[in-house]
């Protein structure tokens, strides 16, 4: 006996609910509290120990969280109260409208926002609108993620990882011990695109005049060469790797406003080319900003950082690539997909059989 149209329009009803089931269940949202801004990530995770995912939204809200972190070491109440509003909005749509179930919902901050004094007026705030817990990501443990969820296992030990961040400088590399076990070693700076920024802003007179701000800089530039040159000399080992995979707001304004397009998730770039764009940031902004006007990534570059922000970022960027041993037999990679590489690593984790490093 065949079946009713009502009961075969029940039966679809149902197929297709259990299809859309398992489908979400294999979404996975992450909520990232940085110092620039609050990051939303949605992934399509097809097989987390293999790195098979698909990214299928990304995007950032701005918020300076951090910047009352350089002046007392907290993060300011309004900053709070605006950075807490935009997760819970964002963190109602992931479920709303993107139906990522909520246990596949991780909601962090960054190891930047970490140093703060106040992160557990921050966290209290999360879990009273979302009703979840705000892991706050040390540095090292922030470097070791990003590590797992952006280098392929095969490269391992053979690469170094560095991110410039908005509050901080992080990153490391792989050594193998007993033969299987692979154990990470990180590098830590506390200052970043923010944090510099802020830094040298307080000694200025004319807080408003990039020229004083190129001079302050410059003056600092010995300190922070040496500060850079101290974070590697903690683990001397990095000076065999040949890959240097690198991410942050720093990298990602300077591959984008030298007018690159990152098509695959590694694109190779020189120290020729940072120094070519680090005169063009201090001496002729305006060929940034035309460009901006047509390129909508360049736009999203410049709604993110101000000149100020792009020179301190640069000036990392300069003093860490100089302060690599034989940096012309080395290559250097700027990482596209490094802002969701803590999401794959913490799904990553709860995987069966992920392999982990210590």
């Amino acid at each position: 006996m065949s079946n009713s149209p009502k009961t075969s329009y029940l039966t679809l009803i149902l197929f297709l609910t259990f299809c859309q089931n398992i489908f979400s269940n294999t979404l996975f949202g992450g909520i990232e509290i940085g110092s620039k801004g609050v990051k939303i990530t949605i992934l399509d995770v097809e097989n987390a120990k293999k790195n098979l995912f698909t990214l299928k939204e990304f995007w950032t809200e701005n918020v300076g969280i951090a910047k009352g972190i350089s002046i007392d070491g907290n993060m300011a109440h309004e900053d709070i109260e605006a950075a807490t509003k935009i997760v819970l909005n964002n963190y109602l749509l992931l479920i709303s409208k993107y139906h990522v179930e909520n246990q596949n919902i991780y909601i962090v901050a960054s190891s930047g926002v970490g140093i703060a004094k106040n992160t557990d007026v921050l966290a209290n705030k999360i879990k009273e609108l979302t009703k979840k817990e705000l892991d706050i990501i040390s540095s090292k443990l922030e470097s070791k993620l990003m590590f797992r969820g952006s280098i392929n296992k095969k490269y391992y030990l053979n690469s170094i990882l560095l991110d410039i961040g908005g509050g901080n400088t992080k990153g490391g590399y792989v050594e193998l011990k007993n033969d299987d076990i692979n154990v990470f070693y990180p590098f830590n700076l506390n200052l970043g695109t923010v944090t510099l920024t802020e830094k040298i802003t307080k000694t200025m007179k004319d807080k408003n005049d990039i020229n004083e701000f190129i001079e302050k800089l410059f003056t600092y530039n010995v300190e922070l060469d040496k500060e850079v040159k101290n974070m590697f000399l903690e683990r001397p080992e990095f000076k065999d790797k040949s890959n240097i995979y690198m991410s942050g707001g720093a990298v990602w304004a300077f591959f984008t406003l030298s007018g690159n397009f990152a098509v695959d998730n590694f694109s190779e770039f020189t120290y020729e080319e940072v120094q070519y764009y680090d005169a063009v940031l201090k001496n002729n902004f305006r060929k940034l900003t035309e460009l901006a006007e047509t390129n909508k990534e360049a736009e999203r570059v410049l709604k993110t950082y101000n000149q100020k922000n792009l020179i301190a970022a640069n000036a990392i960027l300069m003093r860490s690539l100089e302060n690599l041993t034989e940096l012309e037999n080395k290559k250097l990679f700027f990482v596209k997909q490094g802002q969701i590489a803590w999401l794959l690593s913490y799904v990553a984790d709860s995987a069966k059989g992920a392999k982990p490093i210590y």
